[in-house]
């Protein structure tokens, strides 16, 4: 059986249009600049993943060619089952694996040295949405990370996506200054939940 639709109507350009762009994050932000602001959300830039089958030379070449520091590992449903990053691989997890195994460098595999599913942490999107930047900066100091996933969470199932991201090196980038460096006073996320509930 044949379909019949209708022609929509149709213009032409405009000397000099332009084209729709998505939202830029800001590129300076401040201590207490919404977190949302340094945040990677994965609804605006697709993540960067690699299977956990390659080696970890390809995995940072990966990550150099798109120049991220960090790729989550999937499985062949597109699970996480685990993260990868530049210092990981770069790090002396393989040199120990080396020394242990015996296997040469260009053998290891990102299954080998990445940081397995069970053990990985990461922010509610709840609790992000009212964090500043220093929040977020104090939090990944206090897990001695450079990196954090952010998760989003059914409220009927339960069940989580991860929903972006937060990088030392991108707020470092954003604020304009090192991040490591002692930091102006800021509550804790635990202490700015209990104030705002």
């Amino acid at each position: 059986m044949k379909h019949e639709f209708a022609v929509l109507s149709h213009i032409h350009l405009q000397p000099e249009i332009t084209f729709e762009r998505p939202a830029e994050p800001p590129e300076i932000v401040h201590w207490d600049s919404p977190a949302v602001e340094v945040m990677t959300d994965f609804r605006r830039v697709r993540p960067i993943t690699v299977p956990p089958e390659v080696s970890i030379d390809t995995a940072l070449e990966r990550m150099k060619r798109v120049g991220v520091r960090l790729l989550l590992v999937i499985d062949e449903h597109e699970r996480i089952i685990g993260v990868i990053t530049a210092r990981d691989i770069q790090g002396e997890r393989p040199v120990k694996l080396v020394q242990e195994t015996r296997i040469p460098h260009a053998a290891i595999r990102v299954e080998a040295i990445m940081t397995p599913q069970p053990e990985i942490v990461a922010l509610n999107i709840i609790s992000v949405r009212n964090a500043l930047v220093g929040h977020i900066v104090e939090t990944l100091r206090a897990l001695e990370r450079q990196h954090v996933l952010v998760l989003e969470v059914d409220e009927a199932t339960k069940a989580q996506r991860v929903r972006g991201l937060f990088s030392t090196s991108q707020i470092r980038r954003q604020l304009g200054e090192n991040i490591n460096a002692d930091i102006p006073p800021a509550h804790s996320l635990a202490e700015m939940q209990h104030e705002i509930g």
